[in-house]
């Protein structure tokens, strides 16, 4: 054989196998090694956006909870559990038949309308199609700052349009109002009701207060303005025309892993408001003064003697029952969107067990192939506390 015909020969068939068998040993190694990056990077973003949606979720949670109470928890303790009347362009908002959208209208006890109080807990008020299971709701009433927190004293009757006061300097033009009855009736405590100032209201050294506006009206439900006695009270509870509005809200989670808020006045739109992603379910507790002494000393489930419906019965005692629930310890389970090929939860996450109060629901079916995580938090209500 020539040099030339020995310089033009090839690799060999059998040559040609081979190296084709370890360059896809060596694809699939790397495709492998690829893969199983690519879903830890998976995993590891969807935890990380998980734990930014609990610190979201909870920060809203702790700025609305903080609040509770302001503008009339101070100077009208009286009016806890008070049957709570308002119009919004004459349409009842608040009131008897109120009507409330997902994810919170399956929980029947919030059609018969809705009791003041800083907060409270709705136990397994909504069910998120993600968990299957019961989700607590909170039901949170704060105003906004007023001139110095101060109460307006009635010099008489309310009329139908106007309300004569002691003193008007509290109030500015399309100030919302809460009115608030001390006067009880077989232990049953008189209904409130949120009107407001006018927007031609000047204070000049008037003793009275025209009232007229989205928020007014004569009379919501029957309940009528001028059924008020002369003890009422009148509480700066927000602006609306000013972007100041009271926070009277529902917070609960619905289906998709949102949590969600709802204007229960409609200042802010007539809609549930989706506010974090990621949350499986909530569940919170009261934290009491049990004994006037200042201290928290007790931590109960909104259940028995705090549940919903004992605590929005409209009775005295429970007015002073709601007084001595001065925190809040809220617990978020946390889910996370991506749907792991194996199992990656644990049999049952609990919330509160330092308490002795556990929640631990079960994980079970496709559940368990998400991962998890919890945020509890605890809530003074600094409005409430000041009542000692």
């Amino acid at each position: 054989m020539s040099m030339n015909a020995m310089r033009q020969r090839g690799v060999t068939l059998i040559e040609l196998m081979v190296a084709i068998v370890i360059a896809s040993l060596l694809a699939i190694a790397v495709s492998t090694v690829l893969a199983g990056f690519e879903g830890r990077k998976r995993s590891t973003t969807s935890v990380n956006d998980l734990n930014q949606a609990g610190n979201y979720a909870a920060w809203v949670i702790d700025n609305l909870v903080r609040s509770a109470g302001s503008g009339y928890a101070q100077t009208a303790e009286f009016s806890f559990g008070c049957k709570l009347y308002a119009a919004k362009s004459s349409a009842v908002v608040l009131g008897d038949s109120t009507t409330v959208p997902a994810p919170f209208s399956s929980y029947t006890a919030f059609s018969s309308g809705f009791r003041l109080a800083p907060i409270l807990i709705a136990k397994d008020a909504t069910t998120p199609a993600n968990s299957g299971s019961g989700s607590d709701v909170l039901v949170i009433m704060s105003g906004a700052a007023g001139k110095a927190e101060a109460p307006g004293y009635l010099s008489t009757y309310p009329a139908a349009a106007s309300l004569s006061l002691k003193n008007t300097l509290l109030f500015t033009a399309n100030d919302l109002v809460l009115l608030a009855d001390p006067e009880a009736t077989s232990s049953s405590l008189a209904p409130c009701m949120l009107t407001q100032v006018s927007s031609s209201f000047v204070e000049a050294g008037s003793t009275s207060v025209a009232l007229a506006g989205t928020y007014y009206a004569a009379s919501v439900n029957s309940t009528l303005l001028t059924g008020f006695t002369k003890d009422a009270v009148a509480m700066v509870v927000g602006n609306v025309s000013n972007a100041n509005p009271p926070a009277f809200n529902l917070v609960g989670v619905g289906d998709n892993g949102t949590l969600y808020t709802y204007d229960l006045l409609q200042a802010t739109g007539s809609s549930a408001q989706a506010i974090a992603q990621g949350i499986f379910e909530m569940h919170a507790l009261y934290g009491l003064d049990s004994d006037g002494d200042g201290k928290l000393d007790k931590w109960v489930k909104p259940e028995g003697t705090y549940s919903y419906s004992s605590l929005t019965a409209g009775t005295t005692t429970v007015a002073a029952t709601l007084a001595t629930i001065k925190a809040v310890r809220i617990g978020l389970i946390l889910r996370t969107d991506l749907l792991e090929k194996e199992t990656v939860s644990p049999a049952s996450i609990t919330l509160f067990s330092d308490l002795g109060l556990s929640y631990s629901p079960t994980i079970t079916g496709d559940n368990t192939r998400y991962r998890y995580r919890t945020v509890e938090l605890t809530v003074p209500l600094r409005n409430t506390m000041l009542l000692e």
